[in-house]
């Protein structure tokens, strides 16, 4: 006989579960009995706050392409994933939670870390994960834990909660082995991808655009193939960044309306057929839904209720992303007019569109502006992120618009949360991004608001001994709200300020590494040094300018005054 919580430890090996995080708590010690027996073979990451272990397994399922899973405890533990299982729901990561319950004996007696209602915990769970689910029986395990893999990766990937009560997992329990059930891939209607092939074929000036549904199916390969064989573009969401290499001669850029590239946005207008693969249409994906969409709409989506939602359909088909550009190929390959006619409609629209070289609103030559930091980020890492060895990721505010603009060359190099932004993902998306890749280059792109939030998980990055560089984008303030009061609230800028915190001394006190950067000439160097140079987590705080505008916000706000051509 064994434990409730050595068949979980046992299921996750037998899952090829490799690494767990988590914190411990009174209700889930059992399993953490269980961990230390098996910790030869599988490796817990020990965080400081649950919301942050959440967006650890986020990072390291984005990275990795596996399922990220997160331990822990009944009440205040549980809860503390919301945000973080919320993000996944909607940016479509793989994530399964495990969170301790009180004992089901004791249901309603007023334990601590009990709720009141005692299907209160899990009905939180319910409203927008894939699967909520309680396990009241020690024999349920092995098969419930496989039925969550399952579904976490299945169709539409996403974050499935299970349930843990204590004496569950503290009870005594008969082995009697796992078995995994692998996901089915949602196959396409094949009249629909006959119907796509003729209209792409037809078409005069196809264009493609991709979201992170195509990373998510790893089908990078298979989207660049279709593209060359049908000569179109192929523009990006924000999050499909790197489904297409950013110097492929087909990349025509991002088109994310107000926000996007003018190039990319212009492909979109003057395409008479639109082929969108693995995108929702979303707010910041598209600025606003102010991407002008005038040709016929072919919409592949692995979930429908993502079909039609934001932008009138002519063509709707239900498929992942990989297996409809596997079928689509088969039905153009040797048909289409090859690449050079894609080029020659990218360099039309370019040579329409003029000098695009745009600085932001509030540009001072005094400071540090937010598009210089992209920019020298960029030429840092510019080897790296070609050859697919470096990750960036990327939080909520100014710091995460002006990171639109960062060159991303592969899938799995660039998370960008554009979908729920949560302020205070970056620093713990790239710890588990680390740790899914240690020999990458792993870069965290924050700003100071963002670092109040969950910058004390670089405890976690120094324990580990991790050599991530966590780049602040210090301006001072909640950038983006205090622009978005300055523009549509008559100025009345209030509560958008930030502490004036002495990060280095943050850093000196986790003895970790900091350059503090306020000069321009000095930026290429300071970030070298603080990713490259040193031995493990090091801070880079650069003081940006304050009254900057993002790149991309300028773009809008040159649209919605008229001054964009």
């Amino acid at each position: 006989m064994v434990t409730g919580g050595e068949v979980i430890v046992r299921s996750l090996i037998e899952e090829g579960v490799d690494t767990v995080f988590g914190l411990p708590g009174t209700h889930v010690l059992g399993l953490y009995a269980a961990l230390h027996d098996y910790s030869e073979r599988i490796k817990h990451v020990l965080g400081r706050f649950e919301p942050s272990m959440g967006f650890m397994a986020d990072g390291y399922a984005r990275a990795s392409g596996r399922v990220g899973v997160v331990i822990v405890t009944a009440g205040p533990g549980a809860t503390g994933l919301v945000t973080p299982l919320a993000q996944a729901a909607v940016e479509g990561v793989p994530i399964v939670a495990l969170a301790g319950l009180t004992p089901i004996k004791t249901a309603g007696r007023g334990y601590y870390h009990e709720f009141r209602d005692t299907n209160a915990q899990l009905s939180i769970f319910k409203s927008f994960t894939k699967l909520a689910v309680r396990v009241e029986e020690p024999r349920e395990i092995p098969k419930t834990l496989a039925k969550a893999f399952k579904v976490a990766k299945e169709g539409r990937p996403g974050p499935v909660y299970v349930e843990l009560p204590r004496d569950i997992i503290d009870s005594e329990a008969e082995w009697t082995g796992y078995t995994k059930e692998e996901p089915t891939r949602v196959k396409p209607d094949m009249g629909l991808v006959d119907a796509a092939a003729k209209e792409l074929l037809n078409a005069e000036r196809p264009v493609i655009y991709v979201g992170g549904g195509i990373i998510t199916a790893n089908a990078s390969e298979a989207l660049v193939r279709v593209a060359e064989e049908l000569g179109a573009p192929v523009v990006t969401s924000i999050m499909g960044k790197g489904a297409i290499p950013f110097d492929h001669p087909l990349h025509g850029g991002l088109a994310a309306g107000y926000f996007g590239d003018t190039v990319a946005v212009k492909l979109v207008e003057n395409a008479d057929v639109v082929l969108a693969i693995g995108t929702r249409f979303s707010e910041l994906g598209t600025g606003m839904w102010s991407l002008p969409i005038r040709g016929r709409l072919i919409h592949v989506n692995v979930d429908p209720n993502d079909i039609g939602r934001n932008y009138k359909t002519d063509l709707a088909i239900v498929s992942d992303a990989l297996e409809f550009l596997n079928a689509l190929y088969d039905r153009v390959r040797g048909k289409g007019p090859g690449r050079d006619r894609g080029i020659k409609l990218i360099n039309e629209v370019k040579a329409s569109v003029g000098n695009q070289q745009l600085r932001e609103l509030g540009y001072d030559e005094s400071r540090i502006n937010p598009s210089e930091l992209v920019r020298a980020l960029a030429h840092v890492i510019d080897s790296d992120m070609r050859e697919g060895k470096a990750v960036v990721t990327c939080d909520a505010g100014g710091n995460q618009v002006a990171m639109f603009e960062l060159p991303v060359y592969r899938p799995r190099t660039y998370f960008n949360p554009a979908g729920f932004t949560s302020l205070g993902f970056a620093i713990p998306a790239a710890i588990g991004a680390k740790v899914a890749r240690p020999e990458a280059t792993v870069i965290a792109t924050t700003g100071d608001a963002a670092f109040f939030m969950t910058g004390m998980e670089i405890a976690t990055a120094a324990e580990l001994n991790l050599r991530i560089a966590f780049v602040i984008f210090n301006d001072r303030a909640q950038g983006v709200l205090k622009l978005q009061q300055r523009f549509l609230y008559g100025g009345k800028v209030y509560a958008s300020h930030t502490y004036p915190m002495d990060f280095c001394k943050f850093a000196e006190s986790l003895n970790v590494g900091c350059i503090r950067i306020s000069d321009k000439r000095e930026l290429e160097s300071g970030l070298e040094r603080c990713i490259y140079k040193s031995s493990g987590p090091c801070i880079a705080d650069v003081f940006v300018n304050p009254d900057a505008v993002p790149i991309p916000i300028t773009r809008q706000l040159m649209a919605i005054f008229g001054r964009r051509q």
